[in-house]
């Protein structure tokens, strides 16, 4: 992590009219662009195919879009979800500053000198509904945590507790906390402040913040912050309203200071309205799941709660938060009942988002049982962490969303930190059923001399290479010289017998493969 101004970058400190004039121009362009392309819709493929694609060496490629894809036939697209931790959750409300129910937005961050896990969560309101303060755990491994007491907040008559304070604000709601090793010792941890707004923050330790001197960015009470290594820029998305209600908008930073005017970049459709009123007509007549106390069916809705947004291999992902609304709550306690769970969305430019898959839920509200607290909501973290061969996902689990007629603030909400695992570059494979199937991509130009795959194979995976044109297989590098794969791996080699990549250099081809009982979820060179 090293935010260093990026040269191609010129950033603007944002003020509330700045943004509002920035997000209209914004909008205006964007509907002239759809007009544009609704005229002409092979433009984008014109583009991309007049152009080599050149595979980076080391880069894996994934399936999450059609990007890579110039034809296929009888493969099936598969979205994969994680699959949650049996010890769930891994960190509960279990000290008395906690509340009932803790959450968090974040993914832990490693801290090398330290050699420790490092999360920091919040807390409800005492109300049980809305922002508390911001407090801190740690961990070796990931899934045992400590809560240290950190000394700093008094809260029930003592400063026993791992609460974290910001300068001018003792009790504070500090969120979006990273590590960034490149930064000066000041400064080596980051995040923001603030319910409505946010503001940046710095600290030398993680557990005493101070503001940065520059405007918050406008936001309501919803983000999620990254960092994307490859721009050399702070990912911001934002919440504000849009078409169909709660929407995202994207802000970015070389900095951490100088913040560009928040755009929209993802908002519910019309499918997603029709897919909100299917599945909550779905929950409601099944008796395993939470159902939410309102159920009114003309005013079902779907909104993007949030979305987190981070870099893996050459692509951006998205968590998409959906909020299936299934019916207003009445006065006093006003807002809306439903189910908050995440989606999945791909984009190759942070702008243009394609939903993957059949749109269905990536980590699922759980059945209803002992200790199962994320029953009624989902909100995922900032981004997966890489452990081995896994991408482990933390997110926040609540029971849910409205409980009417009960005393508050006691029992409003209950909620804790969970944890669900997925293979690397597990979120989308292409299968090959009894019958083989195949993938081409596009012309590629291979800067590398070895081809890896992370596939699960119990029939076969065989790979060739062809001419451009898709129709002639390049001399040598047909499928009958492939060495057989078989087994479950998430990094094998292609290999062709007597045969080097390197042949190829500075070759336009495509490359073909074709799977009988198997699973391919992306491949790389080397």
């Amino acid at each position: 992590m090293k935010p260093t101004p990026h040269p191609h970058h010129r950033l603007t400190a944002v003020s509330g009219s700045s943004w509002r004039r920035g997000a209209a121009a914004w909008s205006l362009a964007f509907l002239a662009c759809l007009s544009t392309l609704a005229a002409q819709p092979d433009l984008a493929e014109q583009a991309l195919s007049a152009r080599p694609l050149i595979l980076k060496p080391g880069e894996r490629q994934l399936f999450l879009d059609d990007f890579l894809l110039a034809d296929i036939a009888g493969l099936q697209r598969v979205t994969h979800s994680p699959v949650k931790y049996a010890g769930n959750p891994v960190i509960r409300p279990d000290i008395p500053t906690d509340g009932v129910a803790i959450q968090t937005r974040d993914a832990p961050v490693w801290d090398e000198k330290e050699q420790v896990w490092k999360m920091w969560y919040i807390r409800f309101g005492d109300d049980g509904n809305g922002a508390g303060e911001s407090a801190y755990a740690r961990s070796k491994d990931g899934v045992v945590w400590e809560k240290p007491a950190l000394g700093l907040v008094e809260a029930g008559g003592n400063r026993a507790n791992n609460l974290v304070t910001v300068e001018g604000a003792p009790q504070a709601f500090v969120q979006h906390v990273v590590l960034d090793p490149n930064a000066p010792a000041d400064r080596r941890f980051k995040g923001m402040i603030g319910p409505h707004g946010r503001q940046p923050l710095v600290s030398a330790d993680g557990f005493t913040f101070r503001r940065l001197p520059v405007e918050p960015i406008p936001s309501q009470d919803e983000s999620h912050l990254n960092w994307d290594p490859v721009t050399q820029q702070w990912i911001f998305t934002v919440k504000h309203g849009g078409p169909f209600g709660r929407s995202v908008y994207l802000s970015l930073s070389s900095d951490f200071e100088r913040w560009t005017p928040p755009v929209l970049i993802y908002h519910a459709d019309w499918r997603d309205q029709e897919l909100a009123a299917e599945y909550l007509q779905r929950i409601a007549g099944d008796a395993r799941y939470w159902r939410p106390t309102i159920n009114v069916p003309r005013e079902y809705n779907a909104e993007i709660y949030n979305m987190a947004v981070f870099r893996y291999e050459g692509v951006y992902i998205g968590l998409p938060n959906y909020f299936e609304s299934s019916g207003r709550i009445p006065l006093p306690r006003g807002n809306q009942d439903g189910i908050n769970s995440p989606k999945l969305a791909v984009s190759r430019d942070l702008r243009s988002w394609v939903r993957v898959g059949d749109r269905q839920h990536f980590i699922p509200i759980s059945p209803l049982g002992k200790d199962a607290l994320d029953t009624g909501q989902i909100m995922a973290s900032s981004h997966p962490v890489r452990r081995g061969e896994e991408l482990w996902f933390y997110y926040s689990g609540i029971d849910v969303r409205h409980r009417p007629n009960r005393p508050r603030p006691i029992d409003e909400y209950r909620g804790a930190i969970f944890l669900a695992k997925l293979r690397v570059d597990g979120f989308v494979s292409l299968r090959g059923g009894a019958e083989e199937g195949f993938l081409d991509t596009r012309p590629l130009v291979l800067d590398g001399s070895r081809l890896w795959v992370n596939a699960a194979v119990k029939g076969s995976l065989v790979v060739e290479i062809t001419e451009p044109d898709g129709r002639t297989v390049v001399s040598g590098w047909d499928r009958g010289s492939v060495e057989p794969i078989s087994g479950d791996h998430t990094r094998t080699e292609i290999r062709w017998r007597g045969r080097d990549l390197s042949e190829l250099a500075g070759k336009r081809v495509r490359v073909r493969f074709h799977l009988r009982d198997a699973d391919l979820y992306s491949f790389w060179l080397e």
